[in-house]
């Protein structure tokens, strides 16, 4: 009578699964939670771990993501999800500026051995803590994909961070003239500039604006381009944040909370953000051929405005935040 029950409560939940992995197929987000959930609260083993895995994939909490990835990494953490839990787990952790937990949650569990994703972020947590060795040890083992490229980015801030400025502005050459990073070309761009090249900068900085249009990096290489016509004309007022729903007239700047390689992450974040500030939105950029989901707020025609409303936004909400230029509205 007992086994008859429990294959039942099995069943049932493998049901729950499926309707679930439908819904979300078919993009009904609050269906997919609400049927992972319940397959999570009747499910046992390998059933229960997937049902909590794939339920911390589309809940809106950051909180309630992570709870339910380290719930699983402690129920199962030899299972077939803890390896992806590790490194999702991980992720939250970077984009939300945590990067002593990423860095910890990946090397303790060497999830490097088995994921050059995991070498990525672990090796990109390093950089952001300033442990250079931990880093190259790390990004060194990326060797494919997209992965690669950011493996690259990050070993020549590695190199600079380091006090080796010479050979950072030879890797960052290297992946600018592959056209594989406009962060890299930017900064290849700062390296001529620096080093006193300023023609050939204001080249490499039209170029990087005509190759990769509305980038983050082609707004600050527009910025270079016109920092003589700004320091001769006269200093503008700042600018009030304008609604929500409107577009910036001209290039300016936002509050930017995270970005993201997966839509979820995003929504997860932008959720806990818009509990005090319902005006947050979720921006979608094309990186490298890659889709970039971007958590931000507000636009301001210059910087200090800018910073001025992040300062204000601080007191309310304790997430880290970057200012981010944008480009002008086509």
């Amino acid at each position: 009578m007992c086994v008859a029950v429990v294959s039942r409560a099995r069943d049932d939940a493998g049901d729950f699964i499926k309707r679930g992995k439908r819904a979300l197929e078919e993009g009904r987000i609050a269906e997919a939670d609400s049927n992972f959930a319940l397959a999570g609260a009747m499910a046992q083993g390998d059933e229960r771990s997937e049902a909590l895995f794939l339920r911390a994939g589309v809940v809106r909490s950051g909180r309630t993501a992570e709870a339910l990835y380290q719930d699983l990494l402690q129920m199962d953490p030899g299972g077939d999800y803890s390896e992806r839990a590790q490194l999702e787990l991980a992720k939250i952790q970077f984009a939300s500026g945590r990067y002593e937990g990423a860095y910890a949650t990946l090397h303790e569990s060497n999830a490097c051995d088995d994921s050059e994703e995991a070498c990525l972020f672990e090796g990109m947590s390093a950089v952001m803590l300033h442990r250079y060795a931990e880093a190259n040890a790390a990004l060194v083992r990326v060797r494919k994909g997209n992965a690669r490229v950011w493996s690259a980015l990050s070993l020549a801030e590695a190199t600079d961070g380091a006090g080796n400025p010479e050979a950072a502005c030879a890797q960052y050459e290297s992946l600018a003239r592959a056209r594989l990073s406009p962060a890299a070309w930017y900064r290849h761009a700062e390296c001529l500039e620096k080093s006193g090249h300023k023609e050939v900068a204001r080249k490499e900085y039209e170029a990087l604006g005509e190759a990769f249009p509305q980038t983050p990096e082609a707004v600050r290489a527009a910025e270079k381009l016109t920092i003589p016509a700004q320091s001769a004309a006269p200093q503008a007022q700042p600018a009030q944040i304008v609604d929500a729903d409107e577009k910036p007239r001209g290039s300016g700047y936002t509050i930017q909370f995270g970005s993201f390689g997966e839509r979820a992450n995003a929504i997860k974040l932008a959720a806990e953000i818009k509990r005090n500030h319902p005006a947050v939105r979720i921006d979608s950029e094309l990186v490298n051929y890659r889709e970039v989901f971007r958590v931000r707020y507000g636009f301001y025609a210059t910087r200090e405005a800018a910073e001025a409303a992040a300062n204000e936004v601080a007191k309310t909400l304790d997430e880290p935040y970057t200012i981010m230029p944008v480009a002008a509205s086509p």
